[in-house]
């Protein structure tokens, strides 16, 4: 890798000589220049990979399945000694909210004997106010339709009779 890197910087370094050369004489640089260039680099280039070192190198972080066989033995035995350790069952200790006495059922029992008794009142008062409401309703509309009789009425008596209308609505 580190040859790979000379290699480079030397492309690099050849690369700027020939720029500034041509900066400072102010020509540009002729092909023949350039392939003069990389036949020097091409000719210096020369790296090879020692795949048994990078294979040496990581070795020793990679697992075995002697290793990997001993952690998993080891892993299973440590979680066999904590589930050994969990209990079966847990005594109740004191009172517990449920069914666990009478007393304690009773209690359960009438709290929801009277959430169900206090629906049902609100229910009832419910339809007794709608009761009223709707009485009340009716009793809107027939003297509306009382009214509506009575201007209709006058007048129709306004214009049929006008003298029997100033004698019983004067004005």
């Amino acid at each position: 890798m580190q040859e790979l890197l000379e290699d480079i910087n030397a492309l690099r370094r050849g690369i700027e000589a020939l720029d500034k050369r041509s900066r400072e004489q102010g020509q540009p640089v002729n092909r023949a220049e350039l392939d003069e260039v990389l036949a020097r680099v091409k000719q210096e280039t020369r790296f090879t990979i020692d795949y048994q070192g990078i294979a040496e190198a990581i070795q020793p972080h990679l697992t075995t399945p002697a290793k990997l066989e001993k952690t998993l033995t080891t892993g299973t035995a440590q979680l066999q000694a904590v589930m050994a350790q969990i209990p079966r069952s847990v005594p109740v200790v004191g009172e517990v909210w449920g069914f666990t006495s009478v007393r304690l059922a009773l209690g359960m029992l009438v709290f929801v004997l009277g959430l169900i008794c206090l629906t049902t009142y609100q229910w009832k008062e419910r339809g007794l106010a709608e009761a009223r409401a709707a009485g009340i309703e009716q009793q809107q509309a027939q003297q509306k339709a009382n009214l509506n009789w009575l201007s209709k009425g006058y007048l129709d008596l306004k214009r049929d009779n006008p003298k029997a209308a100033q004698k019983y609505f004067p004005q």
